[in-house]
């Protein structure tokens, strides 16, 4: 059996509290007082199976997002309410406020499902916290997560290993770093150019490869936010995670993941293959990451397996739900609900834990397998195996088909697009 829970000595007071095996179906009929609901900001594929989880555990959803999207078509989601932008901060912040009142869902949870919806609910959580229940703590522990200047210096101050990274404020500084190609460029915050580009990372194979993309990224999020990062070639099977729910730094519930596959297929941005592993060194690293800060939280700690060092080395935390967070409540653990009940300070639900479970984005990994059958990296024979091994298909349930026909139909969309725009993945190599 996969271990879920935390077994180090500084968590024994979770351990005690928290036990794994305890009967499913506790957070049933779980609207803890009259009224009381789940507000999920951004209404992308990931949040039909949030909405999936809470509705039928008896909790009212309440989707937010400023168009149309997979989580508009879930026969789960009791309401969607259009919104401004999220870019529009100050729009965005006085809705919430607004509609807290008018909309009846003063007191509701409050769920970010991506990095621009956390970061405005933490930093105006002071007036948020007046209207809604929080699932994410103060900003001064969120930062450390969410800048990854900030995370690394955490790392480094724990005795965690990542890739050797370097932060050249010009071009002469960067020209200057005796590095070895390739190596990654990335941005500090990833939604600054995730939200310009569709794209977390850049790989530069040579000296003008790394000029061109380093002057591009200027131009889009400014010299102080791009880092220089050492490439671990290993690819995407040497991709790891810990995630699940803490409690001032430890584990009350979680599991240990491996990446098989991913999209784009060099550097990710998308895991489209993910089963569950029992790697207790993945909880322990994680665990000596978030302790320190005493973080309370939903989080998935990313590592990948650095074969030249033997070592796990740390990436990045994502401190709200990740895109195969449905692989947890697959394996029986109903992270969306222990969130509520916990913010809602009530008892923590768990239900019967599986391992031996797997998860596919299907249609991106299609995509993907073709792509790396092309390459040389997987064969048909493989590919089929980890098909037959029957993972669980993100998004999908016969129950609610609707997004998962939304998100195929949006995909199509934006690789029309793409392909109409001659974009290219290296774009800003070009420059």
């Amino acid at each position: 059996m996969v271990s879920f829970f935390c077994k180090s000595s500084q968590c024994d007071h979770m351990r005690n509290q928290y036990e794994p095996g305890m009967s499913s179906g506790v957070c049933k009929g779980y609207s803890l007082r009259r009224g009381t609901g789940a507000v999920i900001l951004g209404g992308t594929c990931i949040v039909p199976p949030i909405a999936r989880n809470l509705e039928t555990n008896g909790i009212k959803v309440c989707v937010l997002d400023s168009g149309i999207c997979e989580a508009r078509f879930s026969r789960y989601v009791s309401r969607f309410l259009k919104c401004p932008p999220v870019e529009d901060e100050e729009a965005y912040v006085s809705y919430l406020v607004k509609i807290a009142e008018r909309k009846h869902l003063k007191g509701w949870v409050l769920f970010p499902s991506n990095d621009q919806y956390l970061r405005i609910v933490v930093r105006h959580g002071q007036l948020l916290s007046r209207y809604y229940v929080m699932t994410s703590p103060p900003w001064e522990i969120v930062s450390f997560l969410y800048d990854k200047r900030l995370t690394y210096s955490l790392a480094k101050e724990t005795g965690i290993p990542f890739p050797e990274t370097h932060r050249p404020e010009n071009l002469n500084e960067l020209l200057a770093l005796e590095i070895d190609f390739p190596v990654i460029l990335k941005p500090a915050v990833t939604y600054r150019l995730l939200s310009r580009t569709q794209n977390k990372a850049y790989c530069a194979d040579n000296v003008q490869e790394l000029q061109n993309l380093y002057r591009s990224m200027c131009r889009i999020i400014g010299p102080a936010d791009i880092l220089v990062q050492e490439f671990i070639p290993e690819g995407a099977g040497a991709l790891y995670s810990f995630a699940g729910y803490f409690k001032d730094g430890c584990p009350v519930a979680g599991l240990s993941a491996k990446r098989l596959r991913q999209y784009p297929v060099k550097i990710g941005k998308l895991s489209t293959f993910v089963e569950v592993i029992n790697n207790r060194e993945l909880e322990e690293l994680a665990t000596r990451l978030l302790r320190p800060i005493g973080y309370t939280g939903l989080a998935e700690v990313e590592f990948m397996w650095n074969k030249k060092h033997a070592r796990f080395e740390l990436l990045e935390v994502n401190a709200r739900f990740w895109a195969w967070h449905e692989l947890a409540i697959a394996a029986g653990l109903d992270l969306p609900c222990i969130v509520f009940a916990d913010a809602l300070e009530k008892e923590i639900p768990f239900g019967s834990l599986h391992d031996d479970i797997k998860l596919t984005h299907l249609l991106t990994d299609i995509y993907v397998a073709i792509q790396e059958m092309c390459l040389g990296k997987l064969t048909a024979r493989q590919y089929m195996a980890s098909m037959f091994s029957k993972p669980v298909v993100a998004g999908f349930s016969l129950k609610d088909p609707l997004p998962f026909i939304a998100e195929a139909f949006f995909l199509v969309q934006r690789m029309l697009r793409k392909m109409a725009s001659g974009r290219d993945d290296r774009i800003l190599g070009k420059g």
